[in-house]
Formats: structure tokens, C-alpha cells, sequence
């Protein structure tokens, strides 16, 4: 019995410690609540909101921004490839751009959806000028 209470303190002091250790300060408690919102938003289609949290990540050097801010990019593809899919040019362009703005080398933002909101270029024979026979 004698030997349990001698480590008790011990016991004590590494539970003290180990609590202490724990990224629970307020700042990580901020970023935890800026993280929850920005998937809340996400999943509810606010991505204007959710870029304005991401922003706020972003000032907080979370470690996670990469990875929302893919999320985010790919939310905004999706929505241009919808917009695109109801005739509406406007909207699609405009959620391409900001995709873009997002992740401007990503593959799928340069060479995929892009080239659709892309005027074709005229063909060589289709100038318009009439060709004499």
C-alpha cells in the first residue's frame, strides 16, 4: 500500500503533464471552430462563405488550407460544370475563375472545363472570306 501512495505523485504529475500537452489552448480551440464551419458551409453550397473561412485558416496557419483549399476549388469546378450543364455561360465562367484563382496549376482547371468556356477558334478554310471557284 505503502509503494501505490509513493506513486501517486508520480502518476499524478504525468496525467498533469500529459493534459497540459494537449493542443487545447484557445487558439487551436479557434481553429477547430473556423475548421467546422468551413466543412459546414462547404456542404450546405455557401462557397463564398466558405472561402471568407478559408481566408481566416489561412491567417491562423493551419495546416490543413492546402487541403481545404482544394476542397474549395473543386466545389467551384463543380459548380461551372452545373452551370455549364444549364446553358447559363455567365455563371459557369465565373466559377471557373474562381476555381482557378484557387489552384491556378491544377491540371484539370487549365486543360479540362476551360477549353468548354473557350470561344472556338475559326477553322483554316472558315475565315469567312469567299473563296473564288
Amino acid at each position: 500500500m505503502t509503494r501505490a501512495l509513493r506513486c501517486l505523485p508520480l502518476l499524478a504529475l504525468l496525467l498533469l503533464a500529459a493534459c497540459h500537452s494537449l493542443p487545447w489552448n484557445a487558439e487551436a480551440r479557434a481553429q477547430l471552430r473556423e475548421r467546422q464551419q468551413f466543412e459546414r458551409l462547404l456542404g450546405a453550397g455557401q462557397l463564398e462563405a466558405a472561402g471568407l473561412t478559408l481566408g481566416h485558416l489561412r491567417e491562423q496557419d493551419d495546416e490543413q488550407v492546402e487541403t481545404y483549399q482544394r476542397l474549395l476549388a473543386d466545389a467551384w469546378l463543380q459548380r461551372s460544370q452545373q452551370a455549364l450543364e444549364k446553358g447559363d455561360l455567365n455563371a459557369a465562367t465565373t466559377a471557373l475563375a474562381r476555381a482557378r484563382a484557387l489552384m491556378p496549376k491544377a491540371p484539370a482547371l487549365t486543360n479540362g472545363l476551360g477549353g468548354t468556356l473557350q470561344p472556338a477558334a475559326p477553322a483554316a478554310g472558315d475565315g469567312g472570306e469567299d473563296i473564288a471557284q
